[in-house]
């Protein structure tokens, strides 16, 4: 018991879905003794595509990295409008324990054990999903901006760090569909500041109600656009971050570009046309989260200063002389 209190402490102290998953995969190892066992995750940006995150024990007759079949799809979507677990019947025998609950991220641990989980300890997986769906909403609520659901402004520091010294459990550095489902993969850090241009006009002409609307329906774009393992923030205002790993800066100024025209591209109601400026720069392992965002900043500003409409990238920039690169003294810069 006192082992299962401490996992529960642990996971109450998480502030980050990945290591969340990886709490729990550890305590059902403990609690289950499984033959393996695995965490599937999906986003609807992609169309509720299926990937593991996390995952322990034998694996002789599958990869663990393989996604779920087809067939299993509506058994975990199941699962996830059920609320609770799902035995599925078979040998060894599968369990589907839901972590969140139907949002625009969505989880659920896949238990194979060569027995059914007996009455009491189901009972104990029952309330530790429970606290997970609680958790899950917690972390949610917390760190996600009330108008877009995107990542907040509060959530980056500690993601930014992690991408700093390439940890970031997160990420992946490829536009492939099937490298975007495997994390862990080595890559580039890059941080993108999205301003829309002339927001305010469309305050002043259309009204606020509006503008939030645009505001959401940009957001909606990012969600699309970039991949699931990108972390996409709104900062305030009309102005979004984005952090997102891939392998040189050719394949950022296309994320970023593509991003650029499907906003061009798109209808806005009342609105029509609009447009955003876009800045980015490859974070440094010394870099800060504010030393960064000020480089990013700088190529939004020439952006804006220039015609708009635009992705352009603050080393490009610099090496073209029209940026002048700051020193960094190695100050600890937190927001």
């Amino acid at each position: 018991m006192s082992h299962l209190v401490e996992h529960m402490a642990q996971l109450a102290g998480q502030r980050d879905p990945a290591a969340l998953d990886s709490c729990f995969i550890d305590l059902f190892a403990e609690l289950l003794g499984p033959r393996r066992l695995r965490v599937l995750r999906s986003h609807a940006a992609e169309q509720r595509k299926w990937y593991v995150t996390r995952h322990h024990g034998v694996f002789d007759d599958i990869s663990p990295d393989l996604p779920p079949s087809a067939q299993d799809e509506p058994l975990l979507q199941h699962c996830i409008s059920l609320g609770q677990p799902l035995a599925l019947p078979g040998e060894p025998v599968r369990t589907l324990v839901p972590l969140t609950t139907d949002s625009d991220e969505i989880a659920v641990v896949e238990i194979v054990t060569e027995q059914p989980i007996g009455t009491d300890l189901l009972r104990t997986v029952n309330a530790i999903q429970r606290f997970s769906m609680h958790l899950h909403a917690l972390l949610d609520e917390n760190e996600r901006d009330s108008l877009t659901r995107l990542l907040n402004r509060k959530s980056f520091d500690e993601t930014f760090v992690r991408a700093a010294l390439n940890l970031d459990p997160a990420g992946a550095p490829t536009s492939d569909a099937q490298e975007r489902r495997r994390p862990n993969i080595e890559g580039s850090h890059w941080l993108g500041v999205i301003d829309i241009d002339h927001f305010k006009r469309v305050n002043d002409v259309h009204g606020h109600l509006i503008g939030d609307e645009v505001l959401i329906l940009v957001a909606q774009l990012m969600k699309n656009t970039f991949r699931a393992s990108d972390r996409l923030y709104r900062f305030g205002g009309e102005e979004f971050v984005v952090l997102l790993r891939c392998s040189d800066a050719l394949g950022a100024e296309a994320a970023f570009e593509r991003f650029r025209r499907h906003v061009e591209q798109t209808d806005f109601p009342r609105v029509e046309h609009l447009t955003v400026s876009i800045g980015f720069t490859a974070i440094d392992a010394g870099d800060t989260p504010g030393s960064a965002f000020e480089r990013a900043d700088q190529a939004v500003y020439h952006a804006k200063e220039n015609g708009r409409n635009m992705a352009v990238s603050h080393e490009a920039l610099t090496a073209c002389g029209l940026l002048q690169a700051k020193d960094q003294d190695g100050g600890v810069e937190f927001f």
